[in-house]
């Protein structure tokens, strides 16, 4: 196989990401969509849309058979030692009242839309349970890191779990493991009911993502914007994925791991940053940048992995 032909496969995953980004963008140019249009579509995505998907994945199958200990406890790692990592490299090379915006955009996905797109577009709807499982447990983690390392947050750690409590995506999850356990299978009528509200997620999160993307941000703090984009993009998935290939992973779980470690800063991150820092127009020039450049690296990341024939 050629490395054309690698290249070509590579496009395949993460040139429909970038076709529907490019398509927000394109879209709210063109007055099409607007601020409003964005905010209640991420609303329906996360509230509605990507819940109905995350359950009817994870309810649809035996729940041992998508929980890979391995792939999780890993992905939990390399997650802690990143943002160690990041966190005293950013003390001493950044002001000190940034570090902890800085640290959080560097480490923290967007692996509930664009994570999630990916796997399917390489893996097909059969992943997604399996990719569930493991955004479950790894978005409670980010959720506690990211308190601990804003330490001025009003509501502290008991202020999280409640939030996590309350999270659309981990009660999907826990329900439709719960469902899973007990062995009964979906109704006819509610899995084509909840099915045609999941199609809306990752084509309306999309164009929501590619709609808000706003370049006029990207001023104040540019420098410290590709730096925290490099780390993000580039050199943490490039090193977690170097340990996994040593220490075994097979195929799908390697492409898991690249897939949701090398997806662009999460939205979140900017809503955590504004509320709880005055540095959230850090937060909001890490995403743009990581969203924009984010499919090349992908691209070019599936290249070397298909190439090598660790994918």
């Amino acid at each position: 196989m050629s490395l054309l032909s690698h290249l070509q496969a590579a496009v395949d995953v993460s040139g429909p990401v970038l076709i529907i980004l490019l398509a927000g963008m394109f879209f709210k140019r063109i007055k099409l969509v607007d601020a409003h249009f964005v905010s209640i579509g991420n609303k329906l995505v996360f509230n509605i849309a990507l819940p109905c998907l995350l359950f009817l994945s994870t309810a649809s199958g035996p729940i041992g058979e998508n929980f890979n200990l391995s792939l999780i406890g890993f992905g939990a790692i390399a997650t802690i030692v990143s943002v160690v990592c990041v966190w005293l490299l950013a003390y001493i090379t950044i002001e000190k009242s940034k570090v902890g915006v800085f640290t959080q955009c560097a480490f923290r996905g967007n692996m509930g839309i664009i994570g999630l797109a990916l796997c399917v577009n390489a893996f097909g709807e059969q992943i997604i349970a399996k990719a569930a499982v493991y955004l479950a447990f790894l978005t409670v983690l980010y959720n506690l890191i990211a308190v601990l390392i804003l330490s001025d947050s009003k509501s502290g750690i008991s202020g999280i779990f409640k939030n996590l409590a309350k999270n659309p995506l981990i009660i999907a999850i826990l329900l439709g493991g719960f469902w899973s356990q007990l062995g009964l299978s979906i109704p006819v009528v509610m899995e084509s009911s909840l099915g045609y509200v999941a199609q809306l997620t990752l084509p309306l999160a999309l164009i929501c993502i590619g709609a808000s993307l706003d370049w006029h941000s990207f001023k104040a703090n540019h420098q410290q914007a590709a730096f925290a984009t490099a780390l993000k993009l580039l050199v943490l998935p490039g090193l977690a994925v170097i340990v996994a290939i040593q220490l075994g992973f097979d195929s799908e779980s390697l492409g898991i791991l690249f897939l949701m470690m090398a997806t662009p800063t999460a939205a979140a991150a900017y809503i955590m940053s504004k509320q709880m820092t005055p540095h959230g127009n850090l937060a909001a020039e890490i995403i743009t940048l990581s969203t924009a450049l984010s499919p090349f690296t992908i691209t070019f990341g599936l290249v070397l992995l298909s190439y090598y024939k660790y994918i």
